[in-house]
């Protein structure tokens, strides 16, 4: 893919990746022939998969994690997404009304991503968008973008 240096299968780690989970290029990836690395942002998705669903285990340890840690980061990205999103919208400072709106969604979303199964109620996930929807289309754009 362009921006990555490296060819490998889907669900395969980066080959840059070093066995204490971190980047071993971090600092001068772009110049590796990473700079698609510096454009992919997971929101934390990642993060909250590994630390919080999967109780820090690593799928290096136990290669039978890797497909269904791999399949709830899929599932988590939309979320934490939105998440990202809500927490944008609360930052630009909207009306009271909107404001509570946004932290109902804001909890809604928490809720969703804190178990596996909850994150497959892809019903759930899809009236919460929906909702972000609508109350991103009643902000000020401007407003947002300040923020």
């Amino acid at each position: 893919m362009p921006g990555f240096a490296a060819a490998k299968e889907a669900g395969q780690p980066c080959p840059k990746l070093g066995h204490d989970g971190l980047c071993t290029i971090y600092a001068d990836r772009a110049e590796q022939g990473f700079a698609g690395c510096l454009r992919f942002e997971c929101f934390g998705a990642g993060q909250h998969v590994v630390q919080t669903l999967f109780e820090e285990r690593d799928w290096r340890d136990d290669r039978e994690l890797l497909g269904p840690m791999i399949e709830t980061f899929l599932a988590m990205r939309p979320v934490s997404d939105l998440a990202f999103l809500v927490s944008r919208a609360l930052a630009s400072g909207p009306d009271p009304d909107t404001t509570l709106r946004l932290e109902a969604l804001q909890d809604e979303l928490a809720e969703i991503a804190a178990s596996r199964e909850t994150l497959r109620d892809a019903a759930r996930i899809a009236k919460a968008q929906s909702d972000v929807r609508q109350v991103f289309a009643a902000l000020d754009p401007d407003a947002l973008r300040n923020s």
